[in-house]
């Protein structure tokens, strides 16, 4: 312990000898420039004047990026979920016609049936309703998911939609504020 003491004592003190050996390195008049003439002044302010504004400009391009990337995932999960309940359609109508069947066919049976053969029959029919009925809760389920996606596409479409609306007049002023900076720098340049 008492040797790692001394060698960072003795790190120390050769670091400070250099220090203090070396003042030039480390003295103000170093670290401070030349001062400015009014031109090279004025000539920064129109160069940050540009850089300022084209930041803006950025910011802005970079909303309305944003804004049409909404606008085009509420599009494609518009399509996506009509696509959805077209084909839920499709199988509802077939569901529906796949139990219709069975049931007549129960029906014709049931004519012909003696009384044992009915009870049988009725409960094949209790338990083809009971299927019918969860069949469609769950395309209802279904549909109502698909309809939820519909409505959250509409949503997020109007949010990009507003976020357009919002900053296109937005970056047409920056756009015009920073051409006139540019023009204003190109000026004073040629001057």
């Amino acid at each position: 312990m008492k040797r790692n003491s001394t060698f960072f004592s003795v790190v120390l003190i050769i670091l400070f000898g250099l220090f203090i050996l070396n003042p030039v390195a480390y003295s103000q008049e170093n670290t401070e420039g030349q001062p400015l003439t009014k031109e090279q002044l004025a000539l920064k302010k129109l160069e940050d004047n540009v850089h300022k504004t084209q930041d803006k400009v950025d910011k802005l391009q970079a909303k309305i990026a944003s804004a049409d990337s909404l606008i085009n995932a509420a599009d494609a999960m518009e399509k996506e979920a009509n696509e959805a309940l077209d084909a839920l359609e499709k199988e509802d109508a077939s569901f529906n016609k796949e139990q219709t069947a069975k049931m007549k066919n129960l029906e014709k049976s049931k004519k012909k049936a003696s009384d044992d053969e009915l009870k049988a029959i009725d409960k094949e029919m209790k338990v083809l309703d009971k299927e019918y009925q969860t069949g469609i809760k769950d395309l209802d389920k279904r549909i109502a998911a698909e309809n939820k996606k519909l409505l959250t596409a509409e949503n997020t479409r109007k949010k990009g939609e507003e976020k357009e609306k919002q900053n296109k007049p937005l970056l047409k002023d920056a756009q015009a504020a920073l051409e006139m900076a540019k023009a204003k720098l190109e000026d004073y340049e040629n001057k």
